[in-house]
Protein backbone atom coordinates (compact mmCIF):
# COMPACT_ATOMS: atom_id res chain seq x y z
CA UNK A 1 0.00 0.00 0.00
CA UNK A 2 1.58 3.46 -0.93
CA UNK A 3 2.11 6.03 1.86
CA UNK A 4 -0.94 8.06 1.10
CA UNK A 5 -3.30 5.43 1.22
CA UNK A 6 -2.25 4.15 4.45
CA UNK A 7 -2.28 7.40 5.79
CA UNK A 8 -5.80 7.73 4.80
CA UNK A 9 -6.79 4.62 6.28
CA UNK A 10 -5.27 4.91 9.47
CA UNK A 11 -6.53 8.59 9.71
CA UNK A 12 -10.28 6.64 9.05
CA UNK A 13 -9.47 4.15 12.18
CA UNK A 14 -8.31 6.76 13.98
CA UNK A 15 -11.65 8.47 13.35
CA UNK A 16 -13.63 5.99 13.99
CA UNK A 17 -11.82 5.02 17.38
CA UNK A 18 -12.73 9.18 18.29
CA UNK A 19 -16.34 8.07 17.13
CA UNK A 20 -16.29 5.64 19.91
CA UNK A 21 -14.90 7.52 22.53
CA UNK A 22 -17.81 10.33 21.96
CA UNK A 23 -20.62 7.37 22.36
CA UNK A 24 -18.54 6.22 25.72
CA UNK A 25 -18.78 9.62 26.78
CA UNK A 26 -22.69 9.48 25.99
CA UNK A 27 -23.43 6.62 27.36
CA UNK A 28 -21.78 7.60 30.75
CA UNK A 29 -23.03 10.82 30.49
CA UNK A 30 -26.12 8.79 30.67
CA UNK A 31 -25.47 6.69 33.61
CA UNK A 32 -24.68 9.23 35.62
CA UNK A 33 -28.47 11.37 35.26
CA UNK A 34 -30.26 7.40 36.04
CA UNK A 35 -31.38 6.64 39.17
CA UNK A 36 -32.33 2.57 38.61
CA UNK A 37 -29.55 0.66 39.66
CA UNK A 38 -30.22 -2.42 36.60
CA UNK A 39 -30.64 0.68 34.02
CA UNK A 40 -27.38 2.44 34.90
CA UNK A 41 -25.42 -1.09 35.17
CA UNK A 42 -26.58 -1.55 31.05
CA UNK A 43 -25.67 1.75 29.92
CA UNK A 44 -22.09 1.36 31.51
CA UNK A 45 -21.74 -1.48 29.99
CA UNK A 46 -22.53 -0.44 26.43
CA UNK A 47 -20.00 2.08 27.85
CA UNK A 48 -16.79 0.57 28.66
CA UNK A 49 -17.79 -1.66 25.58
CA UNK A 50 -17.21 1.65 23.59
CA UNK A 51 -14.47 2.58 25.26
CA UNK A 52 -12.75 -1.09 24.41
CA UNK A 53 -13.30 0.08 20.97
CA UNK A 54 -12.05 2.93 20.71
CA UNK A 55 -8.89 1.84 22.10
CA UNK A 56 -8.95 -1.15 19.45
CA UNK A 57 -9.36 0.83 16.62
CA UNK A 58 -6.69 3.42 17.79
CA UNK A 59 -4.27 0.82 18.47
CA UNK A 60 -4.72 -0.64 14.77
CA UNK A 61 -4.42 3.13 12.80
CA UNK A 62 -1.39 3.22 14.92
CA UNK A 63 0.27 0.22 13.70
CA UNK A 64 -0.85 0.89 10.10
CA UNK A 65 0.77 4.92 10.57
CA UNK A 66 1.13 7.48 12.95
CA UNK A 67 -2.48 8.85 12.65
CA UNK A 68 -2.21 12.94 13.01
CA UNK A 69 -5.78 13.70 12.22
CA UNK A 70 -7.55 16.43 14.07
CA UNK A 71 -10.48 15.72 15.89
CA UNK A 72 -12.37 18.85 13.72
CA UNK A 73 -11.36 17.36 10.53
CA UNK A 74 -12.75 13.47 11.92
CA UNK A 75 -15.82 15.68 13.08
CA UNK A 76 -17.08 16.21 9.61
CA UNK A 77 -16.33 12.78 8.93
CA UNK A 78 -18.37 11.21 11.49
CA UNK A 79 -22.22 11.37 9.49
CA UNK A 80 -24.96 10.55 10.68
CA UNK A 81 -23.78 8.69 13.63
CA UNK A 82 -21.99 11.40 15.08
CA UNK A 83 -24.93 13.90 14.10
CA UNK A 84 -26.76 11.54 16.99
CA UNK A 85 -24.13 11.48 19.18
CA UNK A 86 -24.03 15.19 19.21
CA UNK A 87 -27.82 15.59 19.30
CA UNK A 88 -28.31 13.10 22.28
CA UNK A 89 -25.24 14.80 24.55
CA UNK A 90 -26.95 18.10 24.17
CA UNK A 91 -30.34 17.18 25.01
CA UNK A 92 -29.25 15.16 27.85
CA UNK A 93 -26.59 18.21 29.11
CA UNK A 94 -30.01 19.64 29.73
CA UNK A 95 -31.38 17.47 32.05
CA UNK A 96 -30.05 17.03 35.58
CA UNK A 97 -31.65 13.32 36.16
CA UNK A 98 -33.88 11.16 33.92
CA UNK A 99 -36.66 9.53 35.41
CA UNK A 100 -38.81 6.28 34.41
CA UNK A 101 -40.69 8.19 32.03
CA UNK A 102 -37.80 9.50 29.98
CA UNK A 103 -35.93 6.29 29.22
CA UNK A 104 -38.74 4.55 26.72
CA UNK A 105 -37.84 7.47 24.48
CA UNK A 106 -34.32 7.62 24.88
CA UNK A 107 -34.16 3.88 23.97
CA UNK A 108 -35.25 4.33 20.87
CA UNK A 109 -32.86 6.95 20.04
CA UNK A 110 -30.12 4.72 21.16
CA UNK A 111 -31.23 1.92 19.12
CA UNK A 112 -30.86 3.92 16.45
CA UNK A 113 -27.81 4.80 16.78
CA UNK A 114 -26.20 1.18 17.52
CA UNK A 115 -28.07 0.16 14.51
CA UNK A 116 -25.84 3.25 12.41
CA UNK A 117 -22.61 2.36 14.01
CA UNK A 118 -23.24 -1.28 13.28
CA UNK A 119 -23.89 -0.59 9.88
CA UNK A 120 -20.52 1.41 9.12
CA UNK A 121 -18.34 -1.14 10.85
CA UNK A 122 -20.42 -3.90 8.61
CA UNK A 123 -19.52 -1.75 5.67
CA UNK A 124 -15.98 -1.69 6.87
CA UNK A 125 -15.46 -5.51 6.59
CA UNK A 126 -16.88 -5.59 2.71
CA UNK A 127 -14.49 -2.86 1.95
CA UNK A 128 -11.28 -3.91 -0.66
CA UNK A 129 -9.75 -1.14 1.87
CA UNK A 130 -9.86 -4.11 4.90
CA UNK A 131 -7.14 -6.12 2.64
CA UNK A 132 -5.09 -3.45 2.27
CA UNK A 133 -5.22 -3.11 5.92
CA UNK A 134 -4.58 -6.76 6.85
CA UNK A 135 -1.38 -6.67 4.16
CA UNK A 136 0.14 -3.49 6.29
CA UNK A 137 -0.59 -5.35 9.81
CA UNK A 138 0.92 -9.12 8.10
CA UNK A 139 4.27 -7.02 7.78
CA UNK A 140 4.56 -6.55 11.12
CA UNK A 141 2.50 -8.69 13.22
CA UNK A 142 2.25 -11.96 11.02
CA UNK A 143 -2.20 -11.63 11.11
CA UNK A 144 -4.53 -12.76 8.17
CA UNK A 145 -7.59 -11.04 6.90
CA UNK A 146 -9.77 -13.69 9.09
CA UNK A 147 -7.86 -12.30 12.20
CA UNK A 148 -8.86 -8.69 11.49
CA UNK A 149 -11.82 -9.14 9.95
CA UNK A 150 -12.84 -10.79 13.40
CA UNK A 151 -12.19 -7.67 15.30
CA UNK A 152 -14.36 -5.81 13.38
CA UNK A 153 -17.22 -9.09 13.35
CA UNK A 154 -16.84 -8.79 17.20
CA UNK A 155 -17.43 -5.22 17.34
CA UNK A 156 -20.47 -5.72 15.01
CA UNK A 157 -21.99 -8.33 17.60
CA UNK A 158 -21.49 -5.75 20.40
CA UNK A 159 -23.46 -3.39 18.71
CA UNK A 160 -25.98 -6.33 18.20
CA UNK A 161 -25.71 -7.07 21.20
CA UNK A 162 -26.18 -3.51 22.63
CA UNK A 163 -29.53 -3.21 20.70
CA UNK A 164 -30.42 -6.21 23.08
CA UNK A 165 -29.73 -4.69 26.45
CA UNK A 166 -31.36 -1.38 25.36
CA UNK A 167 -34.90 -3.47 24.68
CA UNK A 168 -34.23 -5.63 27.86
CA UNK A 169 -33.97 -2.03 29.90
CA UNK A 170 -37.09 -0.71 27.93
CA UNK A 171 -38.80 -3.90 29.15
CA UNK A 172 -37.42 -3.66 32.26
CA UNK A 173 -38.61 0.09 32.77
CA UNK A 174 -42.13 -0.92 31.52
CA UNK A 175 -42.77 -3.77 34.00
CA UNK A 176 -41.51 -1.85 36.77
CA UNK A 177 -43.87 0.84 36.25
CA UNK A 178 -46.84 -1.61 36.11
CA UNK A 179 -45.63 -3.59 39.22
CA UNK A 180 -45.65 0.35 40.81
CA UNK A 181 -49.44 0.55 39.37
CA UNK A 182 -50.25 -2.55 41.01
CA UNK A 183 -48.72 -1.67 44.37
CA UNK A 184 -50.57 1.76 44.69
CA UNK A 185 -53.19 1.01 48.38
CA UNK A 186 -56.64 1.37 46.68
CA UNK A 187 -59.16 3.13 49.24
CA UNK A 188 -62.17 1.54 49.68
CA UNK A 189 -65.34 2.55 51.72
CA UNK A 190 -67.62 0.33 53.59
CA UNK A 191 -70.65 1.99 53.19
CA UNK A 192 -70.47 5.51 51.64
CA UNK A 193 -74.11 6.14 51.51
CA UNK A 194 -74.06 7.06 55.16
CA UNK A 195 -71.98 9.68 54.26
CA UNK A 196 -75.25 11.49 52.82
CA UNK A 197 -77.58 11.57 56.46
CA UNK A 198 -79.40 14.41 57.14
CA UNK A 199 -77.55 17.20 59.71
CA UNK A 200 -79.65 18.02 62.74
CA UNK A 201 -80.28 21.70 62.72
CA UNK A 202 -78.79 21.80 66.18
CA UNK A 203 -75.75 19.88 67.56
CA UNK A 204 -77.82 19.85 70.62
CA UNK A 205 -80.94 17.99 68.70
CA UNK A 206 -80.24 14.43 69.53
CA UNK A 207 -78.79 15.82 73.04
CA UNK A 208 -80.05 14.06 76.59
CA UNK A 209 -80.44 15.99 79.19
Amino acid sequence: MGKEKRYALADSLRCLGLLEEKTYRLYRDLAERVDLPFVRSLLLHIAYDSQKHSAVLGGIADTIAESKIKQKVCQKRFGPTGQMIDDLGREISETRSLSRENIPSLVKKLRALESTAGEEYYTLTQLKTLEYLTKEIRETYDVDLDDVKDIFESIIRDEEIHGELLSKMEKFVVRDEKKNEKAEPVIKYANPDAWWRTTPDSVYEDASY
